[in-house]
Protein backbone atom coordinates (compact mmCIF):
# COMPACT_ATOMS: atom_id res chain seq x y z
CA UNK A 1 0.00 0.00 0.00
CA UNK A 2 1.71 3.17 -1.18
CA UNK A 3 0.39 6.92 0.13
CA UNK A 4 1.87 9.31 -2.26
CA UNK A 5 0.34 12.29 -0.61
CA UNK A 6 1.82 11.06 2.63
CA UNK A 7 4.93 9.72 1.53
CA UNK A 8 4.32 6.16 2.76
CA UNK A 9 4.79 2.81 1.91
CA UNK A 10 3.91 -0.65 3.65
CA UNK A 11 7.01 -1.85 2.96
CA UNK A 12 9.02 0.73 4.92
CA UNK A 13 11.63 1.91 3.01
CA UNK A 14 10.15 4.98 1.70
CA UNK A 15 8.88 5.94 5.34
CA UNK A 16 12.72 4.99 6.54
CA UNK A 17 14.97 7.04 3.97
CA UNK A 18 12.37 9.35 2.51
CA UNK A 19 13.28 8.22 -0.85
CA UNK A 20 10.73 6.24 -3.10
CA UNK A 21 10.78 2.99 -2.70
CA UNK A 22 10.42 0.63 -6.23
CA UNK A 23 6.64 0.95 -5.22
CA UNK A 24 6.30 4.13 -4.55
CA UNK A 25 8.25 4.67 -8.39
CA UNK A 26 6.14 2.55 -10.04
CA UNK A 27 2.90 4.02 -8.58
CA UNK A 28 4.29 7.65 -9.16
CA UNK A 29 4.16 6.31 -12.86
CA UNK A 30 1.12 5.29 -12.93
CA UNK A 31 -0.16 8.67 -11.68
CA UNK A 32 1.78 10.78 -13.61
CA UNK A 33 4.28 12.06 -11.39
CA UNK A 34 8.06 11.93 -11.93
CA UNK A 35 9.50 9.88 -8.92
CA UNK A 36 12.60 12.65 -7.88
CA UNK A 37 9.70 14.89 -6.72
CA UNK A 38 8.88 12.53 -4.08
CA UNK A 39 12.39 12.61 -2.22
CA UNK A 40 12.54 14.83 0.96
CA UNK A 41 13.49 18.33 0.97
CA UNK A 42 16.37 16.69 2.76
CA UNK A 43 18.29 15.55 -0.64
CA UNK A 44 18.32 19.04 -2.22
CA UNK A 45 21.42 20.44 -3.44
CA UNK A 46 19.76 24.04 -1.60
CA UNK A 47 19.65 21.80 1.75
CA UNK A 48 22.97 20.48 1.39
CA UNK A 49 24.65 24.08 0.94
CA UNK A 50 22.69 25.50 3.63
CA UNK A 51 23.61 22.57 6.25
CA UNK A 52 27.54 22.87 5.22
CA UNK A 53 27.49 26.81 4.46
CA UNK A 54 28.76 27.69 8.00
CA UNK A 55 31.35 24.37 9.05
CA UNK A 56 33.55 24.66 5.91
CA UNK A 57 35.81 26.57 6.62
CA UNK A 58 38.56 26.31 3.84
CA UNK A 59 42.34 26.79 4.45
CA UNK A 60 43.79 30.23 3.82
CA UNK A 61 47.29 29.20 2.60
CA UNK A 62 47.86 27.79 -0.93
CA UNK A 63 49.56 24.37 -0.22
CA UNK A 64 52.70 25.37 -1.33
CA UNK A 65 53.24 27.69 1.24
CA UNK A 66 52.34 24.61 4.00
CA UNK A 67 55.32 24.54 6.74
CA UNK A 68 55.28 20.43 7.19
CA UNK A 69 58.26 19.03 9.75
CA UNK A 70 61.00 16.92 8.17
CA UNK A 71 59.94 14.30 10.51
CA UNK A 72 56.69 14.08 9.45
CA UNK A 73 57.60 14.22 5.66
CA UNK A 74 60.01 11.51 6.21
CA UNK A 75 57.70 9.16 8.35
CA UNK A 76 56.35 5.91 6.56
CA UNK A 77 53.54 4.48 7.22
CA UNK A 78 53.11 0.67 6.55
CA UNK A 79 50.13 -1.25 6.93
CA UNK A 80 49.85 -3.13 9.96
CA UNK A 81 51.46 -6.77 10.52
CA UNK A 82 48.01 -8.40 10.38
CA UNK A 83 47.29 -12.12 9.34
CA UNK A 84 44.09 -13.32 8.00
CA UNK A 85 42.29 -16.06 9.44
CA UNK A 86 42.31 -19.37 7.94
CA UNK A 87 39.75 -20.78 6.46
CA UNK A 88 36.87 -19.35 3.38
CA UNK A 89 36.31 -15.40 4.22
CA UNK A 90 32.73 -14.91 5.52
CA UNK A 91 30.51 -12.78 3.25
CA UNK A 92 28.11 -10.19 4.61
CA UNK A 93 25.33 -9.37 3.60
CA UNK A 94 22.51 -6.67 5.00
CA UNK A 95 19.28 -7.80 5.20
CA UNK A 96 16.45 -6.21 3.30
CA UNK A 97 13.36 -4.99 4.75
CA UNK A 98 11.19 -7.02 2.82
CA UNK A 99 14.08 -10.13 3.67
CA UNK A 100 13.15 -9.64 7.56
CA UNK A 101 9.23 -9.56 6.22
CA UNK A 102 9.22 -12.67 5.35
CA UNK A 103 12.12 -14.25 8.13
CA UNK A 104 9.68 -12.93 10.78
CA UNK A 105 6.37 -14.12 8.85
CA UNK A 106 8.11 -17.72 9.68
CA UNK A 107 9.58 -20.46 6.92
CA UNK A 108 7.30 -21.59 4.51
CA UNK A 109 6.62 -25.56 4.21
CA UNK A 110 9.81 -27.60 4.50
CA UNK A 111 10.58 -30.25 2.95
CA UNK A 112 10.43 -33.68 4.74
CA UNK A 113 13.52 -35.67 4.84
CA UNK A 114 13.02 -39.58 4.01
CA UNK A 115 16.09 -42.32 4.99
CA UNK A 116 18.10 -42.76 1.79
CA UNK A 117 17.92 -46.55 2.55
CA UNK A 118 13.78 -47.09 3.15
CA UNK A 119 12.65 -44.18 1.48
CA UNK A 120 10.24 -43.90 4.86
CA UNK A 121 10.03 -40.33 6.64
CA UNK A 122 10.62 -39.88 9.83
CA UNK A 123 14.98 -40.78 10.51
CA UNK A 124 17.45 -41.07 8.72
CA UNK A 125 20.18 -43.91 7.19
CA UNK A 126 21.96 -44.01 10.53
CA UNK A 127 18.95 -44.46 12.95
CA UNK A 128 17.23 -46.70 9.93
CA UNK A 129 16.58 -50.47 11.73
CA UNK A 130 15.93 -52.75 8.25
Amino acid sequence: MVDLVRRTCSCGKFDLMKIPCRHAIKAAFNVGIQAHTLTDDMYTTASWSSIYEESINPISVPEDAWIVPSHVQQAKDLPLETRRAAGRIKKRRYETVEDKIRSSQGTQSSKRRKCSRCGIEGHNRSTCDR
